[in-house]
């Protein structure tokens, strides 16, 4: 009976987080109700407010979901070829943004998108972090320096793609620059490591 219960609890969850992105892209976020939300995901307001107290809450739970969905969906792709090939993890970063390009496009005009995409870049570093400390552990914070820098402007860029800066740019135009960038800071990152490892052979 409980699984049962949290079976439902979880479904109405997503129907409510599906209908709220869903509205998102067809209307201001600040015009969003509670009755529009529960009319669209077929719901009644007290299933509603079983689970959240507001839409902003509502709103926290959706871009927490989808940022474990895209973390779960890149995790595999980090390792420490990233600095090598970038490119296997910056598709499936634009292809999540090309899918949801309706609900991130408003995102961005409200303000919500700089933490969206913080919160992906920051799981990615945790892993990079391990990774590149292990590969190079004689090199102080240089190592992890150089990983946020780069996923900071991969963040950056993506931003600035989405706000439109780059005009007529596609998806994959701007990850194809990001790889050209990407690999050169990490050729970088190898000769420091190489220099570093002779430097204590003699």
């Amino acid at each position: 009976m409980a699984a049962t219960k949290n079976r439902n609890a979880l479904r109405s969850i997503r129907l409510l987080e599906e209908a709220l992105t869903v509205l998102i892209a067809e209307k201001p976020y600040d015009k969003i109700t509670v009755t529009d939300i529960t009319r669209r995901a077929d719901l009644n307001r007290g299933t509603f407010y079983a689970h959240f107290q507001s839409v902003d809450q509502l709103m926290d739970q959706t871009m927490d979901d989808l940022t474990e969905r895209l973390s779960a969906s890149l995790s595999p792709l980090v390792s420490r070829l990233f600095f090598q090939d970038p490119i296997p993890l910056l598709q499936r970063l634009g292809d999540f943004v090309c899918d949801n390009l309706s609900l991130i496009r408003k995102l961005v005009d409200n303000d919500r998108l700089g933490p969206f995409l913080t919160a992906i870049m920051n799981r990615i570093a945790e892993r990079l972090h391990q990774m590149i400390r292990q590969e190079f552990p004689d090199s102080g914070n240089y190592p992890v320096e150089v990983v946020d820098f780069v996923l900071g402007g991969v963040r950056d860029a993506y931003g600035s793609w989405l706000e439109g800066t780059y005009g007529s740019e596609t998806v994959e135009e701007l990850n194809q620059s990001l790889c050209r960038l990407i690999v050169a800071v990490g050729s970088t990152l190898c000769e420091k490591g190489e220099t570093e490892a002779s430097g204590q052979e003699a």
